[in-house]
Parts: structure tokens; C-alpha cells; sequence
């Protein structure tokens, strides 16, 4: 990878001078996946970890039952694949394209090299991880803790930090379905129709085509507490 300009964009390296950041960029390669492509299954034996120059990935899961259990987004400018790469292990989760994806992929002996030869990037890979358990253990312990209708209005509260703001609330474009909802918070799709029906009655959400807006931000927040 020739030119450094896209890795600029990578949430890892930015500490990171020019130099620094095109002596990283020799390291990768370029991979492009079209949607819904699998970039990683669950379970492999591979250990490369990835950065995203642009598109969006899902990291999933599935149970014996096949339930799909989804862990998060990855956007881009973030990074993923860095558990295996740290640990040697197996992969977590699987990875798939959401959307079309452009990223750079490097080996796990060069990135342990990188760790290892350069103490601003562990420094920040390190910053970063903290955010993922943090993220895991509020998950955890909302799964563990919360009934559903928490769940939703806690999952939606996420979903508005993302979103476009308007009025007095949030618009959520492409909106979510049900499913993918119910897989995010550990439920199912009946029961995360149920909560949208009385949030729709209560005035607080409304699904409009592929858009979901959060019309009153404010009472949204006050139903959770």
C-alpha cells in the first residue's frame, strides 16, 4: 500500500506523524468486499487484523438454535480482526460487508512488530479496547438486568447518537428492523414489535419508509430512566 492518505482516516493511528503513519500504510494491503460479503467466520484460524477505509461491518453470531447474535457496527476509520491478532486465537465473531468496503489488512506479526516498535499506537489500542469491554459490560448487564422495554429505548438512545437531528428529535436512516434490533439487545422480533407499537401510540417514535425518527428525544430518555 503505496499511499498513506487513507490511513489517516483510522481511528489507531492518529497520534501518528506522516512518516509514521506511511511507514504503517508499506504494511497493508488493499481488500475491497461488496456487500453482504463475509469477511471473517467465526471460529478461524486466521489472525490478520483490519482497518476500514470505508463501508460499514457487522460483527455476529449465531447459537446452536441459530439466533443471530449481533455484537456491534464497525465504520469506517475503525478497526477489527485486533482480538485474534493480539491473542493468536480464533475468531470471536464473524465479520460481514454491510455495505461495499474498502480496507487494508495486515498480518499479525507485523502488527505485533508495530505494537511492539511504536508505544503511541499500543498506547491507543489499548484506549480502544477499554471502549469495546466497557461497551461489552453495559451490554452485559443490560441483557442480565433489563426487561425488553429498557433494552429498546436503551438500544435507541444509542442509535440517535448516530442519527440527524431535527425538531425536537432524531432521525435514524436506514432504520433498523425489528430483527436487527432484537438481535443487538438479546430478544426476539415480537417482542421488540411490541415496544415499537406502544412507543409509536405514545407518540415518542415513528418508522417512516426506510427512516426512523425519534419525534421527542427528550421523552424517549425519560421513559428509560
Amino acid at each position: 500500500m503505496s499511499d498513506e492518505t487513507p490511513l489517516r482516516s483510522i481511528s489507531l493511528f492518529d497520534d501518528l506523524s506522516d512518516a509514521e503513519r506511511s511507514a504503517v500504510a508499506a504494511s497493508c494491503a488493499i481488500r475491497t468486499f461488496e456487500k453482504q460479503a463475509q469477511i471473517l467466520g467465526e471460529q478461524e484460524p486466521t489472525t490478520d487484523v483490519f482497518f476500514i477505509l470505508s463501508g460499514t461491518v457487522r460483527s455476529t453470531s449465531y447459537t446452536a438454535a441459530g439466533r443471530e447474535v449481533i455484537f456491534n457496527e464497525i465504520e469506517a476509520g475503525e478497526i477489527f480482526g485486533e482480538f485474534s491478532a493480539v491473542d493468536g486465537l480464533p475468531r470471536a465473531s464473524s465479520c460481514v460487508a454491510m455495505t461495499d468496503c474498502r480496507v487494508a489488512r495486515m498480518t499479525r506479526e507485523k502488527f505485533l512488530k508495530m505494537l511492539e516498535g511504536n508505544g503511541k499506537i499500543a498506547v491507543r489500542l489499548i484506549e480502544l479496547l477499554v471502549a469495546k469491554i466497557r461497551s461489552m459490560s453495559e451490554r452485559v448487564f443490560e441483557v442480565s438486568a433489563l426487561a425488553v422495554r429498557e433494552r429498546v429505548r436503551r438500544e435507541l438512545l444509542r442509535l440517535a447518537k448516530d442519527g440527524e437531528e431535527f425538531r425536537n428529535g432524531i432521525v435514524i436512516r436506514p432504520a433498523p428492523t425489528h430483527y436487527e434490533i432484537a438481535a443487538r439487545i438479546g430478544s426476539h422480533r415480537e417482542a421488540v414489535t411490541r415496544e415499537f407499537n406502544r412507543l409509536e401510540a405514545d407518540g415518542i417514535v415513528e418508522v417512516r419508509r426506510r427512516q426512523l425518527r425519534i419525534v421527542d428525544i427528550k421523552r424517549l430518555q425519560e421513559s428509560e430512566e
